[in-house]
């Protein structure tokens, strides 16, 4: 996630935000809430089921209130009350994800849904592991070190369906063992990248850099989505590289 090749973001990038997005759907047709609720799934289930485990509820009840969150969000209109050049998006998700729990336990049952709300197969049909804390780290920590990690999800798969044709199946293929490798004890060197790729060393270097640029890049659009200005844009990527350095 290097800091070359930044592209800066036009302001045609923020027409269409998660804000903008949620508070449209208030009144639109049935189709159209469920696309904005995939969006807000996209980048959020991960870090929304996983706070709600910390909070001391099980897998079951986890994914179950996750589903019923995303779906209440939009039917009670709960973005009517956010000002929205007061904070960041992920900020308002975590409040009101605060709020929703604090019903559901104060009441001890929940309701079913009456928007059919998916969550993606391969992720609910086994428990996912929630490990300990680190010292020192809260649940509200955790749940923007995941946002983060959902974030960069989001973008690589972005990636790979853009070049996922030609020759630029390699800038992927390239970025993604770099960014595997990074994750380790002891990266691969770019001799044993290229060897793994089946491709020379200056190869390597060069399609990692174009690689570098393209998730730079989409992940600058991704995060155009949460924010309502250009200058937050920066400040955004700032805390996602402090939250994955935890």
């Amino acid at each position: 996630m290097g800091d070359s090749d930044q592209e800066s973001s036009s302001p045609s990038q923020f027409r269409t935000t998660q804000w903008s997005v949620v508070i449209g759907a208030q009144e639109a047709s049935e189709e159209e809430k469920k696309r904005c609720l995939s969006v807000l799934c996209r980048n959020y289930w991960k870090p929304v089921y996983y706070y709600m485990r910390r909070r001391g509820l099980s897998h079951e009840d986890a994914m179950d209130l996750t589903q019923e969150y995303f779906a209440v969000f939009l039917e009670k209109n709960f973005v009517a009350a956010a000002d929205r050049e007061r904070g960041r998006f992920r900020t308002f998700v975590l409040v009101t994800v605060n709020r929703f729990l604090s019903k559901q336990f104060a009441k001890r049952e929940r309701r079913a849904s009456k928007l059919n709300v998916l969550l993606p197969a391969e992720e609910g049909e086994e428990q996912m592991e929630v490990p300990e804390l680190t010292h020192g780290e809260t649940a509200e920590d955790d749940f923007n070190r995941r946002w983060a990690l959902s974030l960069i999800e989001t973008a690589l798969a972005r990636m790979k369906e853009e070049c996922s044709r030609g020759r630029s199946i390699k800038y992927y293929e390239t970025f993604k063992l770099y960014v595997d490798s990074t994750a380790g004890e002891k990266p691969a060197s770019y001799k044993e990248m290229a060897q793994a790729l089946g491709v020379s060393e200056v190869d390597v270097t060069n399609f990692l850099h174009r690689g570098r640029h393209i998730f730079q890049r989409i992940l600058r659009e991704e995060i155009c989505q949460s924010v309502t200005t250009a200058s937050e844009v920066d400040a955004e990527i700032e805390a996602l590289k402090e939250y994955l350095r935890r």
